[in-house]
Order: structure tokens, then sequence, then C-alpha cells
């Protein structure tokens, strides 16, 4: 891959994360699970750079062997471990469901436009 696919790919995926965690964050306030007051600017800002850092390490990464699909979501699911121990620890094993779930999605979502729409694949 040529540095400036390289740069593209890395720059898109950032973006796309950083879209995808304000989007996240957005939904998450509208849940009528989520008291506002819990929602603080310290949490809007780990969810929303929390979907960034996938799309940095999507960006970033060289896993060549791995399906585009399968690599989205295994860099989402990992990316987004330690933002979802937290429901664990108290109990709230849906909450960590959800957050892993999303997490996969938001990743499989920037690798699939990513290496298609942009067509940046992982090389």
């Amino acid at each position: 891959m040529t540095k400036k696919k390289r740069a593209v790919r890395l720059i898109v995926s950032i973006v796309l994360g950083f879209i995808f965690g304000i989007i996240c964050w957005l939904s998450t306030r509208s849940s009528p699970r989520i008291c506002k007051e819990e929602l603080d600017l310290a949490m809007a800002l780990g969810i929303i750079f929390n979907r960034a850092m996938i799309g940095f390490v999507i960006g970033i990464s060289g896993l060549k062997r791995l399906n585009f699909f399968l690599h989205g979501i295994i860099v989402g699911l990992v990316v987004t471990l330690p933002m979802s121990i937290y429901p664990l620890a108290v109990g709230e094993i849906t909450g960590f469901i959800l957050l892993e779930v999303a997490g996969a999605v938001y990743g499989l979502l920037i690798e699939l436009i990513v290496t298609k729409l942009f067509r940046a694949p992982i090389e």
C-alpha cells in the first residue's frame, strides 16, 4: 500500500470513529435507561474517544490475515473492553453486552467504509 493510501486509511478511520462516537453518545443520551445526570462530560468524552480509538487502531493495524469484517469486529471488541468492564463489575451484564456489541458494530462499520468506500484495505 502506498503512503497516501495508508494516510487515507488512518485519517478516515479516525474521523469515522469520532463521528460514530458522537452518534453513540447522542443515542446513549436519548436512552430512557440512562439518567441524564449520570452522563457527565467525562463519560461523554469517554464514549466519543473510545470510538475514535477504535478508528485509530483500525487505521494503524496491519493484520492482513484477517478478513476485513472479522478485523473490524475484533478491534471493536478489544478496544471497547476497558470501557465495558465497569458495568460488568457492578453487575450490569446487559450494559457489558450492549457496550461490547456496539463496539463490534462500530468497528465493523469503520472497517467496511474504509475498505470498500474509500478503497483503503488492510495491507
